[in-house]
């Protein structure tokens, strides 16, 4: 399922707010919207930016997901902040796992005392406040980046 493609031009038309709310709760979907197909929507929706399908289908296993999005040449248009701003991207990684074993995304929002907007499998997409994130669903503080461009 792909995210319904919206009649706007960006930031200064959308409400923001009302975009994210238009998405919670849809499925995620391995070969649809999985967490990289949502990133990549929600930033050329709101942001105007055209990310690479880093993910074309959501592959099976941690370490293929993690190779995927450590490898891939995209990385090098972004760089970590250490605090998240209104857009960054977030990527994750798992309790117990290396540092580096980057194996989700989501993108920040200065929203509601800010938080995470991501998708997986059984929550669908959701927007999380960052104690929520990191309390209930199992992951370390995110890393943020922001474009180079």
């Amino acid at each position: 399922m792909k995210i319904a493609q919206k009649n706007t031009q960006h930031l200064a038309s959308i409400d923001a707010g009302r975009y994210l709310t238009s998405l919670i709760g849809q499925p995620w979907e391995r070969d649809g919207l999985h967490c990289w197909a949502l990133v990549r929507q929600v930033q050329q929706d709101l942001f105007g930016r055209d990310l690479p399908p880093v993910l074309d289908v959501a592959p099976d296993g941690r370490s293929a997901k993690a190779r995927l999005f450590n490898g891939h040449p995209e990385r090098r248009r972004w760089q970590a902040v250490e605090r998240p701003q209104h857009g960054a991207v977030a990527l994750m990684v798992r309790k117990g796992a290396r540092i580096d074993f980057f194996e989700h995304a989501g993108v920040y929002f200065d929203l509601d005392g800010g938080g995470l907007l991501h998708v997986d499998h059984p929550h669908g997409v959701v927007f999380d406040d960052l104690f929520v994130f990191r309390s209930a669903r199992r992951w370390m503080d995110p890393v943020f980046f922001i474009s180079r461009d």
